[in-house]
């Protein structure tokens, strides 16, 4: 699978960062990008995280929603980038990981 980055900064070496990442639910995180749905955020992009709570419409239609977690990533761009995960420990610890690697650590293993 081609990994490709959201921003114009690619990383040189995805397939060997990749294998380096650590994952919760869907989304993983290396030290060097969070990859998501075929792509990839470079860490060195990322200007804040934030942890919301929302709700998830499975099939689109008015009514109450399952209760998620979003994660917002803010990197520069217009919109940002939006995780979703199902449980609040998972949301927690994602967010946790992107900022240790924003500050260099390697990230925690589950």
């Amino acid at each position: 699978m081609a990994w490709h980055s959201i921003t114009e900064n690619e990383i040189a070496d995805v397939k060997t960062d990749r294998k380096t990442a650590k994952g919760v639910e869907k989304y993983m995180v290396s030290k060097r990008a969070v990859y998501f749905e075929g792509k990839y955020l470079p860490i060195s992009q990322i200007q804040a995280v934030s942890i919301h709570d929302s709700t998830y419409n499975p099939h689109c239609c008015c009514g109450r929603g399952i209760p998620v977690k979003k994660i917002k990533i803010e990197y520069g761009a217009d919109k940002p980038l939006l995780l979703m995960l199902e449980k609040e420990a998972n949301a927690k610890k994602l967010a946790d990981m992107i900022e240790d690697a924003r500050k260099g650590e390697i990230p925690c293993s589950l």
